[in-house]
Formats: structure tokens, C-alpha cells, sequence
């Protein structure tokens, strides 16, 4: 799910383009990623590093030069409990707020991280979703992934599909009416079969939309 901050959401799609796109031109560092965990045994921490490289696998296939750097894995970080309550606060008030300062306001805990994209293993049962953090530069994305509940618990190729449609987010790309594909909008999980990568397949407009935004390598 993509949540954005109402009213800065155009200018802050276009900077983080901008961004990315100056990156791919001139070889520069690699979008950082940082993953925040409760516990280095939490069973989303493999399936977001899978994710990422699956992520990468996508953009040499489709011929663009942006990849994602490796992620950086920091357990009980005391910035935690603070994050978790900006998840919250985005998760129940940012559909539905107006433009401007009433926008959840972003944590010190958030805003003074460097990392491009920072991935939160949430404790709790909210929705996972993507959200472009407001009023900071360089821009960055938060990625909220929530804490999976009863038989799909230790499942991970439930978790390796949230956070990799999550990531696709923060790459540019919106829900698509393909119910079957990583990028569906809505979904149908129990009726979808990964293809040979392990996860769900992108449709050709993902793939078009990725060259449109970052250009051919």
C-alpha cells in the first residue's frame, strides 16, 4: 500500500526522481537501505534482504543502471519505539488529512537517519505501506512492514512479497488491475503462483514505466 503526504506529494515524487535519476547518469552511490528490526531473528529480515536483491535481479533484466545497495541490519535500535508511533500515526491519519501542517510530522528519530529508504519490521498488526517522508531533504521513503499474525506467521514468502511490492513503491511504481502480479492492487495471494524468480511476476508496464524513469543503462 502507498501512502503520501497530501499536497507535497507531486514535489516530492519529482525530487526523489530527480534524485535517482542524477544517480543512475553519474554512477553514484546506490540508494542506501536500512531495516530496523525488533530481533535479528524476526523471520522478515531474510525476506527483505530478498527482496532487495530480487529487486536489483529486475532492474539489470529490464536494462537500467540503478540497483539498491545491501541493506544495513540494525537490531533494537532505541529509535523504535518513536518510529513505531509515527507508523501508527501515518497508518490512521494520513488518508485522510489536509494538505499542509496537518500532516503526521516526522520524527528526529526519522529525519536525522541518512539512509534513502529505511524499512521498518513493525511489531504491530497495521497495514504495511510506503510513505515518501514529509519535509525532509534529500527526500527519502519510509517502508513500514507490518507484523504478520496467525498461519501465514512463518511464512516467508508472504513477507519477501510485501516488502518487495512495498520497494516497488519507493522505485516509482503505483497498483496495477492485474490481481496476480507483485504489483496488484488489489490482490488475490491465495489464487497467485510465483514464476521462476520465486516471486510474482511485473507486468510490461512496470517494466516500461522503470525504463521511463530511470532510461536504459
Amino acid at each position: 500500500m502507498r501512502l503520501r503526504p497530501l499536497g507535497i506529494m507531486k514535489v516530492t515524487a519529482l525530487i526523489v526522481l530527480l534524485m535517482l535519476v542524477v544517480a543512475v547518469e553519474t554512477d553514484a552511490a546506490e540508494p542506501a537501505i536500512l531495516i530496523l528490526t525488533p530481533t535479528l531473528a524476526d523471520d522478515r529480515v531474510e525476506p527483505s534482504q530478498e527482496a532487495i536483491a530480487f529487486w536489483n535481479d529486475r532492474l539489470a533484466e529490464v536494462g537500467v543502471r540503478l540497483r539498491l545497495a545491501d541493506a544495513e541490519i540494525v537490531v533494537e535500535s532505541p529509535a523504535l519505539r518513536t518510529l513505531e508511533t509515527y507508523a501508527r500515526q501515518v497508518a490512521t491519519r494520513a488518508a485522510g488529512l489536509p494538505a499542509g501542517s496537518y500532516e503526521p510530522a516526522p520524527p528526529a528519530a526519522l529525519t536525522e537517519l541518512s539512509e534513502d529508504v529505511v524499512i521498518l519490521l513493525s511489531r504491530q498488526d497495521i497495514m504495511s505501506f510506503t510513505w515518501p517522508v514529509p519535509r525532509v531533504s534529500p527526500p527519502r521513503h519510509l517502508v513500514v512492514i507490518r507484523a504478520v499474525r496467525g498461519p501465514y506467521r512463518h511464512d516467508p514468502m508472504v513477507s519477501r512479497h510485501v516488502v518487495a511490492h512495498e520497494l516497488g513503491h519507493v522505485l516509482g511504481l503505483e497498483h496495477n488491475a492485474e490481481s496476480h502480479t507483485l504489483m496488484c492492487g488489489p490482490c488475490q495471494p491465495l489464487t497467485a503462483e510465483p514464476d521462476e524468480t520465486g516471486f510474482l511476476p511485473l507486468t510490461e508496464g512496470d517494466r516500461t514505466r522503470l525504463l521511463e524513469l530511470y532510461g536504459e543503462s
